[in-house]
């Protein structure tokens, strides 16, 4: 059977889908390598092998306590598990499962199972047999019900089906009188069912993800819940059930509709998390701040224009986040919470901060980001255990004359603000290790910057930096630069000594040619060197070989070739040269087999090489927006590369057919004369012309000197001898009727497929 494809005829073997490029391995794994004591458990560990079926090997070692097949390609369990007899727990999450082999549920000392992240749909009855299951993981399948049978197994200490299709809870479900653990989060559970509350020892229950707007009021009958996750529901109140849980430490109510808190709230005495990001709360009682053991209390994305006046009762709070609310000042109070060591206050519409911040010896973590601050308190200055400080997003321009004494600084980001001069307190943090500084005006970067000798993350893109300075050089610990969008011209030759760097980002500058410094930075990795914005790149150098980087990104220059010598780019795995002038490709790509990405969008290219298909490492190939004859645009677009090199192999064989057809079309049209003049407009050396004549003299032999001449011109110009080539230069010279006759032809093979 034949299908045709943009004019070319295929056989229908040809149209078969690629294989897996790297195919998961089945019973070939040496299972010794993956056998160790844990304790007194033997486990045997297969995990993320790419396994596409459990190795015969496993049921060798009938000893092992604990198989680990996670992460593999696994679709169904053999018959002879149930040889492990003393197998305790198997850890299947991760793999292709629609179904458990039923014998799973015939190991006598299994206790913990994990059948997360597979493809179940339910799970047997038979289930009741593992009478001392203790733990049940089953999250992320498509499970639409708990099997009854589960309530049958009194032994389980913890469930968790999170991520399934769940919508009810059985009946019998309070059999499970030792259950502690229950997470039900992510389903489609629209209530819960009274059965949960009559299980007396529940420690933890997950029900965030669903659609409950409310509790049952047995709730109240869990004296031992530690932990209540209510995110994600569509509750407008809090249930009053929830005040009278005498043990509960953690309660979150993220996601929901909640547009107060009832003074109830104070009977959580023992609460140290409480979760109300993302409600509708305009205010918070008082009553909160009798919470006096709570450490963490999240309050971001709600509508809060003040906090209570007594929160400096919260005596042991940690962790405030205040983040998206109407804030435009914070109380003095809140600073008087000394033990707190995470603020955010991003995204309100503050702009300043009482000096009482200083109280804050323990905060390490302070956001500002997105508020109206033109500048920041000294008090700033004073936070001695302060790591990291977020004001992205402000109107600063300068910081703080003693922000130098935080010493313990870590990161510090100050993009979005009105710098035009790099602060240069910063410069004397030594134990700064990021800074990002990026969507200023800041023209030059200080010497003074030698000084940070822990600095591994340096963001300045998007600001007017001229200079590449020397003294960025001498940064012993530099992983990262970004100095994308400024008005670089030139690196300087010392790059060479960042052996640490390996992300640089250069794009959008104002480079004249290929700064060829960045060819001996030694561990360089990634390098980006787009112009989409910048001073377009013309040639890429043939030094580009002696670089050791993996992922070359070159989008947005004119670029019409790239060089034969990024063959020997040892390391390449990535190459983007989207947007360029590319012509063609040179044939020594099809030799780069460490190549796994090649980005070629939006150029010229009307071919690709011959040998494309020896790409076989190449995972994702783009090809988009280029006026691709051989192989067309139709064969190009699944980015899979055999198909695309079978399709060049058999177009090279079909143009050859057909150029070979027009030679012996020409045979018999062309004089002598009209042979000679064609001979010099084919640029043939004209040594070679006379040693064509000499051989072929004669009237009689006119054919064969045409044929012959035509022969070697195909020789001499390889790839070049094309029959377009030569429909040009026929109209050229004027031998309209040959030029239109050599058309019909190519119209007309296309159509039959030569």
């Amino acid at each position: 059977m034949e299908t045709e494809i943009n004019g070319v005829v295929m056989e229908a073997n040809e149209e078969e889908d690629l294989a897996e490029e790297f195919p998961p391995v089945g019973d070939e794994v040496d299972i010794s390598e993956n056998v160790y004591a844990q304790g007194k458990k033997l486990v045997l560990d297969l995990n993320d092998q790419m396994l596409r079926s459990v190795p015969n090997g496993c049921f060798q070692i009938e000893a092992i306590n604990a198989l680990i097949l996670s992460q593999n390609e696994i679709s169904e369990i053999p018959d002879n598990i149930d040889s492990l007899t003393h197998l305790e727990e198997l850890f299947l999450a991760g793999n292709k499962l629609k179904q458990l082999n039923p014998n799973v549920f015939c190991l006598p000392r299994l206790r913990v199972l994990d059948i997360s992240n597979n493809e179940l749909e339910s799970i047997s009855p038979d289930i009741a047999n593992l009478q001392g299951l203790t733990e049940l993981f089953a999250n992320g399948n498509r499970l639409v019900n708990i099997p009854v049978e589960l309530c049958e197994i009194e032994s389980l200490l913890c469930l968790q089906m999170n991520e399934n299709r769940i919508k009810e809870i059985p009946d019998r479900f309070s059999n499970l009188i030792n259950l502690q653990v229950l997470s039900l989060e992510r389903n489609d559970l629209d209530f819960l069912s009274p059965e949960v509350c009559r299980l007396d020892d529940i420690r933890r229950l997950g029900l965030s993800g669903n659609h409950i707007t409310n509790l049952p009021r047995e709730l109240e009958n869990l004296v031992f819940l530690e932990q209540l996750l209510l995110d994600d529901n569509e509750f407008e109140f809090i249930p009053v059930q929830v005040f009278w849980l005498p043990s509960l430490t953690e309660l979150t109510l993220s996601g929901n509709k909640l547009k107060s808190i009832q003074t109830e709230v104070k009977n959580l005495k023992n609460l140290t998390v409480l979760g109300l990001n993302g409600n509708e709360l305009e205010f918070l009682p008082d009553e909160i701040c009798e919470l006096e053991s709570l450490e963490v209390l999240g309050l971001e994305n709600n509508k809060l224009k003040a906090l209570p006046k007594l929160v400096s009762k919260l005596n042991n709070l940690k962790e405030i986040y205040l983040g998206n609310n109407n804030l435009t000042c914070v109380p003095e109070d809140l600073f008087w919470c000394t033990q707190l060591e995470v603020i955010s206050l991003m995204k309100n519409q503050i702009f300043t901060l009482p000096v009482e911040l200083e109280n804050l010896k323990s905060l390490h973590s302070l956001t500002l980001s997105d508020n109206k601050f033109k500048t920041l308190p000294d008090a700033v200055g004073a936070l001695i255990s302060l790591q990291l400080l977020a004001a992205d997003g402000n109107q600063l321009s300068e910081l703080p004359g003693n922000f130098g004494d935080l010493a313990a600084l870590r990161q510090v980001t100050l993009s979005r603000n009105s710098f035009s001069l790099f602060p240069t307190q910063l410069c004397v943090i030594q134990a700064l290790e990021l800074i990002d500084i990026q969507m200023n005006s800041i023209q030059i970067i200080p010497s003074e910057i030698a000084a940070l000798v822990h600095l591994a993350i340096l963001r300045m893109n998007i600001n007017m930096v001229q200079y590449f300075p020397a003294e960025l050089c001498k940064l012993p610990e530099l992983q990262m630069i970004d100095l994308s969008n400024n008005n670089i011209e030139d690196v300087p030759e010392c790059i060479v000594k960042l052996t640490s760097l390996v992300d640089l980002n250069l794009s959008n500058n104002m480079f004249m040619e290929f700064p060829s410094p960045l060819f001996g930075i030694p561990n360089l990795e990634t390098l980006n060197l787009s112009q989409t914005k910048g001073h377009k790149l013309l040639v890429l150098p043939d030094e580009i070989e002696n670089s050791n980087v993996k992922h070359l990104i070159m989008s947005g220059n004119k670029l019409r070739t790239l060089p034969n010598t990024v063959c020997r780019m040892r390391n390449l795995v990535s190459l983007v040269v989207d947007h360029n002038d590319l012509q063609s490709l040179p044939s020594v790509i099809c030799g780069m087999h460490s190549l796994r990405v090649l980005h070629l969008n939006d150029n010229n290219l009307s071919s690709l090489p011959e040998n494309f298909e020896q790409l076989q490492t190449l995972k994702e190939l783009r090809l988009h927006g280029n006026p691709l004859r051989t192989p067309p645009m139709d064969v190009c677009v699944s980015g899979v590369v055999q198909p695309i090199g079978r399709f060049i192999r058999r177009a090279l064989e079909r143009d050859d057919m057909l150029l070979l057809k027009t030679f012996d079309v020409l045979k018999s049209a062309l004089n002598k004369n009209e042979l000679r003049y064609l001979m010099k407009k084919l640029k043939l050396p004209e040594d070679k012309v006379l040693e064509i004549e000499q051989a072929y003299a004669g009237k009689d032999k006119l054919q064969d000197r045409v044929y012959n001449s035509l022969l070697f011109w195909r020789e001499h110009r390889g790839p070049l001898a094309t029959l377009d080539e030569l429909i040009r230069v026929f109209h050229i010279i004027g031998y309209d009727q040959l030029c239109d006759k050599l058309r019909t032809m190519k119209i007309y093979s296309q159509r039959l497929r030569l």
